[in-house]
């Protein structure tokens, strides 16, 4: 049957780094094969465009329009996974999407495990936690501390973000929330060699065991986040961009996404909180175009998008609703 491949799942809220996680992951490996499978909530793939070109990856699949451990999406997840299997990588490394609700992961794995014949194992599941943010969130959005309780170890990211108190009181959330696993700090996204040793070495991994999910059924009481595609009328300014954007990011959970820009460029757009983050690139034909936004459904996050864009430059843009 041959050895068995691990797989791995990074978990984390919208923003926390996971995509910067994996990339700087990637670039330390040595003779290593992976097998890399995305999973963007929304309806276009945003992150593939960010993973950094590595003679790692053997192959890269995507998932979109949820999250991958809903039925919604579960049952193409595990194709996907069986699939990348046949590739004959080391190991397959899972993104999820910042919304991730890993209650079921016991019984995907399970079915993973039968259907490739147990040549795909499960190897952990770790969650990238956004110091900078995971106090203030954690008090409303009930994904975050699921994500953490079916974790195995985490790597708490923009830790030069914050004072050390405020990183003492994420620190000590995570450990009372998960007593025993692991943790480490970080900035950046930054893989250190200690975090490669954890990732390498499948002994440091806790088995998957049952855990009680009857208490995170459901979004909670905002309900399950909506999406919607945002494309602005050009022609427009990066300072614009940025001024629009910096006025709309207190109503949302995330942006992120590409548009066009002058002289065949592509403008990236990466709103967490309420640091708003614009870089250009070349046009890239492979780049799906458009901002992913996400928000609570208490949010009319379209009419948000549509009327602040007008008033801003007395021109129509495009926003396309999530269903």
């Amino acid at each position: 049957m041959g050895k068995s491949i691990p797989l791995y799942l990074i978990t984390g809220f919208l923003g926390s780094g996971k995509t910067s996680v994996i990339n700087s992951l990637l670039a330390q490996l040595k003779d290593i094969k992976i097998g890399l499978i995305l999973n963007d909530f929304g309806s276009i793939s945003v992150d593939r465009a960010l993973i950094k070109g590595t003679s790692a990856i053997v192959a890269i699949k995507t998932l979109t329009g949820g999250q991958i451990f809903c039925s919604c999406l579960s049952g193409s997840f595990i194709k996907k996974v069986v699939e990348m299997a046949t590739f004959k990588p080391d190991y397959i490394l899972v993104e999820a999407s910042g919304l991730a609700k890993p209650a079921p992961l016991l019984e995907i794995v399970s079915i993973i495990q039968d259907q490739s014949n147990i040549s795909v194992t499960f190897g952990g599941m770790v969650c990238v936690v956004d110091a900078e943010r995971f106090e203030t969130l954690s008090q409303s959005i009930m994904t975050l501390e699921e994500q953490v309780v079916f974790s195995d170890w985490f790597i708490v990211n923009k830790c030069d973000a914050v004072s050390e108190e405020s990183l003492r009181t994420t620190l000590n959330r995570l450990k009372n929330l998960k007593p025993l696993a692991p943790i480490f700090t970080t900035s950046f996204g930054k893989i250190t060699d200690e975090m490669m040793r954890q990732f390498m070495n499948q002994n440091n991994m806790v088995p998957i065991t049952f855990k009680e999910s009857k208490q995170y059924q459901g979004w909670g009481v905002q309900g399950r986040p909506k999406s919607c595609i945002f494309l602005p009328a050009e022609p427009y300014e990066i300072s614009q961009i940025e001024e629009f954007f910096s006025s709309i990011a207190p109503y949302m959970l995330r942006m992120k996404g590409f548009i066009k820009y002058k002289q065949h460029q592509n403008l990236h757009v990466d709103v967490v909180g309420p640091h708003v983050r614009l870089a250009l690139s070349n046009e890239d034909p492979g780049v799906e175009i458009g901002v992913m936004c996400i928000y609570s459904p208490q949010v009319d996050a379209i009419s948000l998008l549509q009327e602040g864009w007008q008033r801003m430059s007395n021109k129509i843009s495009t926003c396309i609703d999530n269903v």
